[in-house]
């Protein structure tokens, strides 16, 4: 069991990309960096613009902020943790470093945490765990109805089907959205597995 695999992850994923933007505006010698014109596009879930394109990354007063292009308002910002899917993340960062680092770390984690549920959930002799009692948020976008909807919510349950691994999020309405684990962010993913797996095992 890989014990440290979840904070390592957090470490070489989202840490190490806020200094590689941090390196590059000292580079720069800004404090603001237009990455528009690469058209990277996530989800705005802060303020639903229409336009959701990373279009600056700055450094402010709690490090490094990322911000989208809206056009109907001034637009918030997201830190790197924050920001869905992280493979848009990911690809923006390998572009602007002209490396190709972030998307294969991004991609081992999905496997690696999927591997890791699914061996935790069959030691535990249970192709379902209810942990509604812990209370961990997670962010997702979920395709198990046909249509991609978003999640955000409490995860009531960790769960096999057909040997891959998928969540049950209840949110604001109180309505179950099940997600598998590749479509939830990674951040959220990361620490929810990180106190399940390693907190029951101890």
């Amino acid at each position: 069991m890989k014990e440290n695999f979840f904070n390592d992850f957090v470490v070489n994923f989202y840490e190490k990309i806020e200094d590689e933007f941090e390196t590059l505006m000292k580079k720069e010698k800004t404090k603001k960096l237009s990455v528009g014109d690469l058209k990277i596009d996530v989800i705005d879930y802060l303020d639903d613009s229409k336009t959701p394109i990373i279009e600056t990354i700055k450094y402010g007063e709690n490090g490094v902020e990322i911000f989208l292009k809206n056009k109907e308002q001034v637009p918030s910002p997201y830190s790197v943790e924050d920001i869905y899917h992280p493979f848009s993340l990911a690809i923006l960062i390998d572009k602007l470093t002209k490396k190709n680092r972030y998307v294969e770390i991004l991609e081992n984690f999905y496997v690696q945490s999927e591997e890791l549920a699914r061996n935790f959930l069959k030691q535990q002799q249970s192709d379902s765990l209810d942990i509604s009692a812990e209370g961990f948020e997670i962010f997702a976008l979920s395709k198990a109805t046909g249509s991609y909807k978003i999640a955000e919510g409490v995860v009531t349950e960790l769960f096999l089907i057909n040997d891959r691994v998928f969540v049950n999020i209840k949110n604001e309405d109180n309505e179950t959205i099940v997600a598998h684990v590749v479509e939830c962010n990674a951040a959220d993913l990361a620490m929810l597995l990180n106190n399940v797996i390693f907190s029951i095992k101890n």
